[in-house]
């Protein structure tokens, strides 16, 4: 064992901790009417993480709402009404597969999953847009998925990623529940020049809240915690601190996700970090 290494990460582990819990100690203190979006505090906590080597470029909100875990379970779908929605009035040829059925009609593949889960490939290859931006693609995703009747009233647009190698927008929608995100409650549509080419749904359904509500780590510290998850040694820069919840997907008709601070930063990289335990979620 390279006990010199060993010794330098349990240091540099126990450093971070210090950190993190100083951080929670000095925002515990404060009473809780000072807790206000004062350009002066903002402008205090930025000082201090870019002491860190953590850069802001955007507000964070100096503490969170306390909530309890979220039940939630899959959507089931009519398939007779998602075929004829991709497909109009033509009659495409079935598949079963395990787990659901696939549709196939030319060059294009509907998928649909008992759980829900519906997924969308079209291979033709005709160019449609010759000169596509990021707001022609949020154009073309919004039009398709409100005319194949998959656009859900709760439903707001999450990240806008260009592909280089497709030339192409993938856009992601997250399901909206009372003022938070469900992560994994998704639509992702992929729009290149060709128009639309993939189409994926995922569509969770918020049951009820379970338990009482508890308090949640300060923003700040789920921002320490991905600095500390985060081996690279480069600048940390921070596009958005958000509060909502997460989970896995499982075999169940019903489980619970739990609260989350969610980290984005400048090169796309996400985290969740559990906004009860401060751990991150995988």
């Amino acid at each position: 064992m390279d006990w010199r290494k060993a010794v330098r990460i349990l240091v540099v582990s126990f450093l971070v901790l210090n950190v993190m819990l100083a951080v929670s100690l000095y925002i515990r203190a404060v009473p809780r009417r000072a807790f206000t979006l004062e350009e002066s505090q903002q402008q205090k906590i930025k000082t201090f993480l870019e002491s860190k080597g953590i850069i802001l470029k955007t507000q964070i909100p100096l503490e969170g709402v306390p909530v309890s875990f979220l039940e939630i379970g899959y959507q089931p779908v009519r398939e007779e009404s998602i075929i004829r929605q991709f497909f109009g009035g033509e009659v495409p040829r079935v598949e079963v597969i395990s787990g659901g059925k696939k549709f196939l009609l030319d060059k294009r593949q509907l998928v649909v999953m008992d759980n829900g889960t519906v997924t969308y490939q079209d291979k033709r290859s005709e160019q449609i847009f010759k000169n596509l931006d990021e707001q022609k693609a949020l154009e073309v995703a919004e039009s398709f998925l409100k005319t194949h009747g998959v656009f859900p009233e709760d439903a707001r647009l999450n990240t806008v990623t260009y592909d280089p190698k497709r030339k192409g927008y993938l856009i992601e929608y997250v399901r909206d529940y009372k003022g938070f995100f469900i992560a994994n409650s998704y639509i992702d549509i992929m729009v290149t020049p060709c128009g639309v080419t993939n189409f994926s749904m995922n569509w969770l359904k918020p049951l009820e809240f379970r338990g009482k509500k508890r308090e949640v780590i300060p923003p700040i510290t789920a921002i320490l915690r991905v600095d500390a998850e985060r081996k690279s040694g480069e600048p940390v820069v921070i596009e958005k601190v958000e509060q909502g919840f997460y989970s896995q997907f499982y075999n169940a008709d019903r489980w619970q996700a739990a609260p989350v601070w969610k980290v984005e930063l400048e090169n796309g990289e996400i985290y969740y970090v559990n906004a009860y335990t401060g751990e991150m979620e995988r």
